[in-house]
């Protein structure tokens, strides 16, 4: 009895869309996977909205994905892809040559057509986070946070000259011991400590150039061996919280979480936890799927797994299902009118006689609930140039 209890509720289509779920997310960590040699992948963000510092007002943030260095360039906030190429040319080409593959988030900098054609020409694979899904770029996440607290610990009173503070904060991370590698970036991309103060040590150097060849190669392996290992840990860890998703393919209708998608309602308390079902186009990566959005929805429509859950065939008779209904640019929920019959005065507010699409039910509607149908109110109208017609209407032409 249980079970078939539970069977029942789990394929309620009005279940799915609010009831809110107390399972862990699905979807288990798929860490990237450690280059062979550094420079070779780099992940970039920008920090924006900053005070003005020496005409600055933005951060751009570039690591190193297996030694972990970092360069902090100034920048602004209106930086396009031309400046982003710009500034990559200037402050990071000069000192370590082209990557073979950049990751970043989908900003309208790193997404522009411009860069698009340069990492083409340049044969540079570019790798974009999926929407509502920041741990593909959690280092650099991580990173800006780490920038941020450095600079509001040494900023002036005034937060104008966070500029000249970057040298500073990018020498100290670069000089500090990595969690993931054990080494410190400046160590494991040149092989030798920086001195930094009056009185140290410099660093001991080989000897024979081909012997410093190799020890380097050797710490590049045990780089990426520390790398490997605090990757497995992590996604130890993450998969603690995390369950193995649903086996989702091509062709499959899915529902989408509505917590990302910003709305218009008065409170997202009670607004539907799920919307569609919607088609899945094609899988993108691992995780993530490409899903048939209706034209109304102008988001990305690329989605981790951890935000979808499989519509699942229903083994119970109920009622005859209900045409989907519309869903706004904001992702809420919107009924379509099929036919306005009448209009009427009640408690001193102009009403429409409508039925809606898929329903067999007509109700009178205050005209605020109708803001979808304007043609066909003004149909109506048209049809019935003396009915009561609301001041917001506008009046149909004199035949």
């Amino acid at each position: 009895m249980k079970k078939s209890v539970n069977e029942y509720v789990a394929n309620c289509e009005s279940c799915i869309r609010n009831k809110h779920s107390n399972q862990v997310p699905p979807g288990l960590l798929n860490p990237i996977e450690a280059p062979d040699k550094p420079w070779e992948e780099i992940t970039f963000d920008l920090i924006t909205q900053l005070p003005e510092s020496e005409g600055f007002t933005a951060i751009l943030t570039v690591v190193n994905q297996l030694t972990k260095m970092v360069h902090f360039i100034p920048t602004i906030n209106e930086a396009n892809g031309v400046d982003v190429a710009n500034l990559f040319l200037t402050y990071v080409w000069k000192l370590h040559g082209l990557p073979r593959k950049t990751i970043s988030d989908r900003g309208p900098q790193f997404t522009s057509q411009f860069l698009k054609q340069l990492h083409k020409r340049l044969d540079i694979k570019p790798s974009f986070s999926t929407a509502y899904h920041p741990q593909t770029d959690g280092q650099t996440k991580r990173l800006n946070q780490v920038v941020e607290l450095y600079l509001r610990h040494y900023v002036s009173h005034r937060q104008d000259d966070w500029v000249g503070l970057l040298p500073l904060a990018e020498f100290a991370y670069n000089n500090g011991v990595n969690v993931s590698t054990g080494k410190t970036p400046f160590f494991a991309n040149y092989g030798f400590h920086p001195k930094f103060a009056v009185g140290d040590k410099e660093g001991q150097g080989l000897a024979i150039a081909d012997n410093h060849a190799e020890w380097l190669q050797k710490g590049y392996d045990e780089l990426k061996a520390a790398l490997t290992v605090s990757q497995e840990r992590m996604k130890e860890y993450y998969d603690r919280k995390h369950r193995a998703p649903e086996e989702i393919k091509v062709g499959d209708q899915v529902w989408l979480d509505n917590r990302n998608i910003q709305s218009q309602r008065p409170a997202r308390k009670l607004a539907a936890k799920r919307i569609g079902p919607f088609k899945v186009l094609a899988k993108i990566g691992k995780q993530a799927f490409k899903l048939e959005l209706p034209h109304t929805l102008k988001i990305h429509p690329v989605f981790p797994v951890a935000l979808l859950s499989l519509k699942r065939n229903d083994p119970y008779e109920r009622d005859p299902p209900q045409p989907p209904p519309e869903i706004t640019p904001e992702g809420d929920i919107e009924y379509e009118v099929e036919q306005v019959q009448d209009s009427r005065r009640h408690r001193g507010k102009i009403q429409y006689y409508v039925k809606w699409l898929g329903y067999n039910e007509w109700t009178w509607e205050p005209y605020e609930h109708l803001t979808n149908a304007p043609e066909l109110i003004a149909d109506f109208h048209r049809r019935h140039p003396r009915a009561l017609q609301h001041p917001q209407v506008p009046r149909p032409p004199r035949t």
